[in-house]
């Protein structure tokens, strides 16, 4: 057996090494602990559904997203543009082209907005005039 003599300066450089990096191991326990602001609020957001099924639907997402954003690390959030661009590309299911420039226009903030994300959803609804068919 042969026994090597260690610096006294390992240790220390350990201790350091473990002091400097705690505080951000204790800044990054909010996502593991629930106390993250956001988690909260989209966790009190499920709960106040009063469909049972919606809820534990909710619940059971959010507690996915928080699992990959804990694997992963959040993405950053969107811009305003992007979430446009995304929208807009969104209208392009529509075939028609009349169609695809009312989706686009709503897309834009044209029309009128009812309901709310935390009641299901959102209805966007753009009056148009159209002239009547010619026989």
């Amino acid at each position: 057996m042969t026994l090597r003599k260690t610096s006294a300066a390992r240790p220390l450089i350990a201790a350091a090494a473990i002091a400097l990096t705690l505080p951000a191991w204790a800044a990054g326990t909010g996502a593991r602990t629930g106390t993250d602001p956001t988690y909260r609020q989209e966790r009190a957001a499920c709960a106040a559904m009063t469909d049972a099924d919606a809820r534990t639907s909710c619940l059971r997402d959010l507690g996915a997203a928080r699992q990959q954003a804990q694997r992963q690390g959040r993405a950053p959030a969107p811009s305003a543009e992007q979430l446009q661009q995304n929208a807009l590309q969104r209208c392009t299911v529509h075939k028609d082209t009349e169609q695809r420039a009312i989706c686009e226009r709503m897309v834009r903030g044209e029309g009128e907005v009812s309901g709310s994300v935390s009641g299901g959803g959102q209805l966007r609804s753009l009056e148009t005039l159209e002239e009547p068919m010619t026989r």
